[in-house]
Order: structure tokens, then sequence, then C-alpha cells
């Protein structure tokens, strides 16, 4: 039996598993050398570049905004603090995304480790969510907005907000639309607030909504434009594709997260053995952000891993909390035991090199001046880089952000201008028929480059000359004296 002083000191200990939980995994993930191959590299490029999306892409001139203003802003104030490289400032927002989140889960609950035990259910029955709480991108931040304002607004209940409450929902609904740009995702909460019957609460939220998403988009100094931008954005990313299959994958439908469903139902099942629980519980802001989020996700998958797994999770936290607080005493030497076991099973279960998933990105080549092989491959001074591959984007922007050449495709097809759009949705109709590139060969200048990744050999595309240039990837440029109209024509 542990001493009454001993005792006394069992919650800081909790809480100090639980903090070094936090901490340590995305530290042990990041000293493997994980760095995330998507938009936290172009985020980091874009701010060490200086120049606008206007001087990378080869875009759209209606979307003369950056999206992602505050983001760019913090990243540019962090580069400049810390004289770092790049791929640092790729590093540091991925390490302080992934604390944050899981930080701000406990920070809500009288019982820390009940969010180790549904941190670790999350990790275990949808492993893609640990991928995603470690890409360092601005969503994270409004995934951490998220679990802040649902249990504050799952408080108010029968009542008016108080002003702390208003002013705290308005603020950060300011820096999520600032600095994620995706301000209208937040009208699911509010959803999800009026599907539990409080419509007065919903109005309340709604209002908040406004002048918060209004007030963010006011520091770019262009409120209106932005916020416009932003939705036209929306639209034109779910607007120019026939199929799905078009779409970027956190743009498809999930695949309804049986394990995760199941895991819901045992846990109510659990919860409705005892005699005071009722049904009615089930109707607060956390839990239907939840459903709602699965729901939609049904359709595209981001609302549920970015929102309603992680409202869920935070839902199964306070239900275990409930079971902890029933079995075990609150200065316990069986909480500490508890909460070390789940500390080193969620750990194991998120540090895990599985599939390589921590460290495939070691082994990856890039296309850089610096490699003797390339010269005279890369696109010349105001060149183009014509390719249906994001990935080529991000990697060759990530190692060359200062580099006198543009991108046709970058992180958005949406922003593409709109017949090199059609170049890339028929090349993706037709299953990577490389005559689809028949626009592009047409208009390219001899310091324009076509990159490809093709299933087997030499790309065969006429008046073209090749180079295999990395793993799986080849430059094309054209012949010399070569007329580019005598290009074959697309599908």
């Amino acid at each position: 039996m542990a001493s009454t002083e001993t005792r006394r000191w069992i919650p800081l200990g909790v809480w100090v598993i639980v903090v070094l939980t936090i901490v340590c995994i995305p530290g042990t993930i990041v000293g493997y050398g994980f760095l995330p191959v998507d938009d936290a590299m172009r985020h980091a490029a874009k701010v060490v570049s200086g120049k606008s999306w206007q001087e990378i892409l080869v875009m759209r001139p209606d979307f003369a905004m950056d999206l992602h203003p505050g983001w760019h802003a913090l990243l540019g104030a962090l580069y400049r603090w810390q004289e770092c490289g790049i791929e640092r400032l790729v590093v540091l927002p991925v390490f302080g995304m992934a604390v944050l989140v899981w930080l701000v889960g406990a920070l809500w609950l009288r019982r820390p480790e009940a969010w180790l035990a549904a941190l670790l259910a999350g990790v275990l029955l949808m492993p893609d969510f640990m991928m995603r709480l470690m890409l360092g991108r601005p969503f994270l931040l409004s995934m951490a907005i998220l679990l802040t304002l649902l249990p504050v607004w799952s408080r108010v209940e029968g009542r008016r907000p108080r002003l702390w409450e208003l002013a705290l929902t308005i603020g950060l609904l300011a820096a999520a639309a600032w600095i994620h740009g995706s301000f209208y995702l937040f009208a699911l909460p509010g959803a999800a607030i009026l599907l539990t019957g409080r419509w007065r609460q919903a109005l309340w939220f709604g209002g908040s909504w406004l002048a918060g998403s209004f007030i963010g988009a006011s520091f770019t100094g262009h409120p209106w434009q932005f916020l416009h931008q932003s939705l036209q954005l929306l639209f034109g990313a779910f607007g120019t594709h026939l199929v799905t299959r078009q779409l970027v994958g956190e743009f498809q439908p999930s695949d309804a997260s049986c394990l995760v469903v199941l895991a819901v139902a045992a846990m109510l099942l659990w919860r409705s053995r005892l005699p005071n629980w009722k049904a009615r519980e089930l109707l607060n802001p956390i839990f239907m952000t939840g459903v709602l989020g699965w729901v939609l996700g049904l359709a595209v998958v981001r609302f549920w891993i970015d929102w309603g797994l992680p409202a869920l999770l935070l839902w199964l936290a306070l239900e275990l909390q409930e079971e902890f607080e029933r079995s075990i005493s609150f200065e316990s030497g069986k909480r500490a035991v508890l909460a070390a076991g789940l500390s080193l099973a969620l750990f194991l279960a998120a540090t895990a090199d599985r599939d390589s998933r921590w460290t495939s990105n070691l082994t990856n080549e890039y296309l850089t001046p610096q490699n003797p092989e390339l010269a005279g491959w890369l696109p010349g001074n105001d060149g183009i880089i014509y390719c249906a591959d994001m990935l080529v984007f991000y990697e060759t922007f990530f190692r060359n952000p200062t580099a006198p050449w543009r991108y046709v495709l970058g992180f958005e097809p949406a922003l593409m201008q709109p017949e090199d759009l059609d170049v890339l949705r028929k090349f993706q109709w037709n299953h990577g028929d490389c005559r689809a590139f028949g626009l592009w060969v047409r208009k390219m200048r001899p310091n324009d480059r076509l990159i490809i990744r093709p299933t087997a050999g030499v790309p065969d595309i006429p008046n073209m000359e090749w180079c295999y240039a990395l793993r799986d990837l080849w430059i094309g440029r054209l012949q010399p004296g070569t007329n580019s109209a005598a290009a074959p024509k697309a599908p």
C-alpha cells in the first residue's frame, strides 16, 4: 500500500506520463528522419522561396491571394527566428502540430489516462489516423481548435453562452480562418449542436463562426476576396472531375471504418448496462460531430478522419473516464500502473515503422541541379515543368524553392488554367495514357520539360528525347529543331 504522502503525487505522476508520451511519440518518429511527402513540403518551400504562388505555378489569374496567409506568416517568423534550413522548417511543424492536437485532447479530462486509451484505440483501429497526425499541416490546428470548442459548447446547455465562451470561440475561429483558410468547415460542429436540439446555442455558435471567420479574413486586408476565393477553391476542387478516382485521396470516400463503428457500439453496450445511463446523453455536440463526420465521410474521407474521428475519440475518452472513476480512486497507485501500460502500448503502436511508413522517405531521390547527370535536363530560366503527378511538384519544389521555373500542376488541380486542367483530367480518365500530353508537348519551348512516371520503358511520345532521371521518373525535352506542333493528338 502506498503511503498517504506518496498517493498525493499519483495524479501528478499520471500527468507526467501522459505529457511525456505525447511528446516522445512525434519526437521518436521525427528522429527516424521522417518527412511527410505532401503539403508540409510546399508550405516550407513557399516561405523559403519568398515568391507568390503566381511566380511558382502556372495558374488561373482569379486566385490572386495566398490560400494560407496565416500559416505562411507563422512559418516565416519561425524561419527568421530559427535561421533554419528547409528540412527543419518541415520537422518543427510536424512535431509541434502533433503534440498540440494530442495535448489539447488531454487537457479537458480529469483522468488524462483515458485520452491515452482512446488514442490507442484510434491508432490500432485506424492506422491512417496516426499518419494524418504527422503531416505537419495547418488542418491540424483546426483539429486542435475543434477539440477545444466541442467540450466548451457541450457545457452550454439550456443557458446563454458566457462572454468568455463567445470570445474564445470567435478568437479561435478567427485564427483558423486566417491560418488554415477552410473557414467553412466549422459549420460542421454548428450543425452538430443543432442536431442535439439546442437551436439557441446553435445560433450563438453560428454567429460566432461568422464573426470569427470575417475577423480572420480581415487579417489579409481583403476579407471578402479571401472568403470568396476560399469558397471558389472548394467548389473548384469538386467540380472539375468526371469520376471519383480523379480526385486526390483525401477527397475520396472513406471505407466506413467498420472497426471504429464496432468499437463505438461496444462502448455504448458497455455503458448502457449502468442503471443511471440514458440514451439522451448521446445528444451532445461531441458525439454528434463524430456521427456527422462519419456520415459525411462516406462521401469525402476528410470529414471523417479530420473531424468525425477526433470527436469520437474525445467522446470515447470521456466515457472511459467515467469507467475509470467508478473503478479506480483518484490517488490510487493503480492509476499510475494503468497510465504506464497505456503509454507503453500507445508508444509502440504509434512509432512502429510498419511497412516503412516512417522511413520510406529516406531513400527518396530528388531532381536538383547539384546532380551532374541532370545537366541540361532541368528546365531553363522561366521554364515550365509539365507533369500530371503532384508528388513531382512537392518534392522538386521542396528541394529547389528558388529555382527559376514554374509548375503546371501544383498542390490543387482547381488552380490550373482550364486547358491544362483538361489535359490532366484526360490523362486520369485514360488511366495514364501519355497521348493526353499532346497539348502540353505542342506548347513546350526548348526551356520547358515534361516529367512522366511511365509504367514501363521510355515514354512513347514522338519528337521528344528522354533522360531516365530518377527511379521511375523520366524527363523529356523537345528534340533540337523539332516543331512541337507535330506532337500527337490527345485521345
